[in-house]
């Protein structure tokens, strides 16, 4: 296998907050060719264990991981190390990634000052020493898991639920922005098609599309909201960035920045570049939609049980542009109805 087949891209680590305050780390990383390793440090050079990883494949491909961490009291400095997961360390490069919780991030790249770097350096030949024990120390893990991989696996989904959650937003319908065949209800939480109606002009306004957004739009950190689809039979949700057009009659798809799923004549499909048909068995009654504002991910999962469904990667905006939570619907007996949070 070639180098360059190997080798993602350099990992990002910023922290989630919840509360307002610091909640856990996370690590991406993209590009790679197989499921990539990924190793925490604290500023002592001892690994620590993630709290879990997960592993997805980008619209290119190739793999993404995202690595969570929960930081401790005791430790301001962290770096994530992500390497190929390969049998032979000979020609492969790591990346590390520094993380200073009583700064801001550090990057190598960018200026910062002479201890900060000399720790970096020292923590990073450190770490490459021991590099030669992770594929053993893997095959170990691997080991170990396989006493108790339910168990494992139901702890791991059972942390990434919770912080799913966590991210809970109250998002609320806007009627400046809804369809004249809207038909919006209980203080923006319900929603139906409905007769035509007029309407002052607005060029925020969907005129085409029976659609509505959020009236919040999101410009960083994580959200998480909830809809209730019971027996709608026709329905798109997901996300728009704010300078994507809403009027006249276009494609709904990632490259006009709308990333959304769609349910119509009992078929599930994700609106992607190449359009993603799903499992016909897979028919949703609740449908979970989780931003990550700064890994540029949408991810739809069905909320009764709390199983992934889909995820967009790589979503395309400008930095600071609000991204809004969308609706349609089609059906003019069963509504679509937003869950408290």
């Amino acid at each position: 296998m070639k180098l360059r087949e190997v080798l993602g891209e350099q990992p990002s680590v910023f922290l989630n907050y919840s509360n307002e305050k610091p909640n856990t780390l996370e690590c991406h990383s993209g590009g790679w060719h197989n499921e990539p390793n990924v190793t925490w440090s604290n500023q002592d050079g001892y690994s620590l264990p993630s709290l879990f990883n997960i592993f997805y494949k980008d619209d290119s491909g190739g793999f993404s991981v995202k690595s969570y961490l929960s930081p401790k009291p005791d430790s301001s400095i962290y770096s994530c190390l992500v390497r190929p997961d390969v049998s032979s360390l000979q020609d492969v490069k790591s990346y590390l990634y520094v993380l200073n919780l009583e700064r801001t991030s550090i990057d190598f790249s960018s200026k910062a000052d002479g201890w900060t770097v000399a720790f970096g350096v020292l923590l990073a030949i450190i770490l490459l020493a021991a590099a030669a024990f992770i594929v053993k120390w893997k095959k170990m893990n691997d080991l170990e898991r396989t006493y108790e991989p339910k168990a494992a696996s139901h702890l791991q989904k059972e942390i990434e639920w919770r912080l799913i959650h966590s991210s809970a937003a109250d998002v609320i319908l806007d009627q400046e922005t809804a369809h004249s065949g809207l038909l919006l209800l209980d203080n923006g939480k319900r929603m139906r098609r409905g007769k035509l109606k007029d309407l002052p002009e607005n060029a925020e306004r969907f005129d085409f599309w029976s659609c509505v957004v959020g009236k919040e739009g999101f410009t960083s950190g994580s959200h998480y909201w909830v809809v209730d689809v019971t027996e709608n039979r026709s329905w798109r949700l997901g996300a728009v960035k704010g300078s994507a057009k809403r009027q006249g009659n276009f494609t709904m798809a990632p490259q006009l920045g709308y990333w959304v799923l769609v349910w119509n004549n009992d078929h599930l499909k994700a609106l992607s570049v190449q359009e993603t048909n799903l499992s016909r068995r897979l028919k949703l009654s609740s449908v979970g939609i989780y931003l990550d504002y700064e890994g540029r991910l949408l991810s739809f999962y069905n909320a009764d049980v709390g199983t992934h469904v889909y995820t967009f990667s790589n979503m395309e905006f400008t930095s600071g542009e609000k991204v809004f939570p969308l609706f349609l619907t089609l059906d003019m007996e069963k509504d679509l109805i937003l869950w408290a949070q």
